[in-house]
């Protein structure tokens, strides 16, 4: 996580430029150790590379951690992560409480439920649509049948209408 990352960098930054006899922070939230750094940096390096590795070595803004922080949710990564822990959540649930689903082999549900999250990804995150599908394709042995295929399409379907709306229509221009 980087803006943790960075917070527990700032603080070291700090506690180095204690030691070293400055000051913790200044008003503009640089060391004493920072602040030297920048004065060697800008006529020796020169303008635009002196800029820039003053700003590396300075602490990050509080509006560039909290745009990391939310970039890091809605990160497809930080999704996928999400959808497999609540998926895990899900078949646990159902392998230690419903009476049916319980009986089988955790494999037999893993298999099932994969069969499932091939035709109809959004569905399967659903508990209410998993539990009887669960069941009757674990009493049916695995095997869908095409009426089960279709509605189960249908639903897909659906749950796919809800996440992208329509777009609205709009008048023609004039």
């Amino acid at each position: 996580m980087k803006p943790l990352d960075s917070l527990f960098e700032k603080k070291a930054v700090e506690l180095g430029d204690a030691a070293l006899g400055g000051a913790a922070s200044t008003a503009t939230g640089r060391g004493p150790l920072t602040s030297a750094l920048s004065m060697f940096t800008g006529p020796i390096v020169g303008g635009t590379m002196g800029k820039g590795l003053t700003s590396a070595l300075s602490a990050p803004s509080d509006e560039t951690i909290q745009s990391e922080a939310v970039s890091e949710l809605f990160d497809p990564g930080h999704e996928a992560e999400i959808t497999k822990i609540k998926t895990q959540a899900m078949l646990s649930e159902f392998l230690s409480t419903d009476p049916v689903i319980s009986t089988y082999d955790p494999e037999e549900v893993t298999s099932a439920y994969n069969q499932v999250v091939s035709l109809a990804p959004r569905a399967s995150i659903q508990p209410a649509v998993m539990r009887g599908l669960l069941r009757k394709l674990l009493q049916q042995q695995d095997a869908m049948e095409a009426f089960d295929v279709d509605q189960l399409v249908k639903i897909e379907q659906g749950l796919k209408n809800v996440d992208q709306p329509p777009p609205k229509l709009m008048a023609p221009e004039v």
